[in-house]
């Protein structure tokens, strides 16, 4: 079973993710960018994959508004990785290029679910993922050296934040009880 949920889960990152271009070599660390801001860059990067890969997998679901906001998701986490990918590159920062063990595994687990039950699942999902995100944004803005990526984490706070309502809302209208 968890070869077939690593075989499932391998796809998926093939075909949902976007292939991001290869690095000819590691750059040197900038000495302005302190591990919090590397630590914000990857996790961050890593939260929008994660995000985009969920987000395509709402089509599973049987309510309509897990759907959209699938759609929605994807193209706000989308937008929102294109910008830290810039900042981490003008930062000299190498990102992890895959979801965390974790977020592979609600990916695993989405992927077995449908319906009903995946939107449950999904809008929970959703709901922890981004009050994660947000205070990972709130950690980088209060402890974060650079002032490029402290500045990035507060342009992403509104639409996490709305994302965490959009989440919030739908629970209620797309899951029974």
């Amino acid at each position: 079973m968890k070869a077939r949920s690593a075989l499932v889960v391998a796809a998926l990152l093939g075909v949902l993710l976007p292939v991001a271009p290869a690095a000819s070599a590691e750059p040197a660390p900038r000495a302005d960018v302190s591990p919090q801001d590397r630590e914000y860059l990857n996790r961050t990067h890593q939260d929008n994959l994660f995000e985009i890969v969920a987000g395509n997998l709402a089509d599973r679901g049987s309510c309509a508004r897990v759907r959209e906001l699938g759609r929605e998701f994807v193209a706000h986490h989308t937008e929102l990785d294109a910008e830290l990918i810039a900042v981490a590159a003008q930062e000299a920062v190498t990102l992890y290029s895959v979801p965390d063990p974790g977020q592979l595994a609600q990916i695993a687990d989405l992927a077995a679910r449908s319906g009903p039950d995946f939107d449950a699942a999904w809008l929970r999902d959703q709901i922890a993922a981004h009050l994660q995100a947000i205070a990972l944004g709130e950690r980088e803005t209060r402890y974060g050296w650079s002032p490029e990526v402290k500045a990035l984490a507060d342009r992403s706070a509104p639409v996490l934040r709305h994302h965490l309502q959009e989440a919030v809302t739908a629970l209620g209208t797309c899951t029974p009880g």
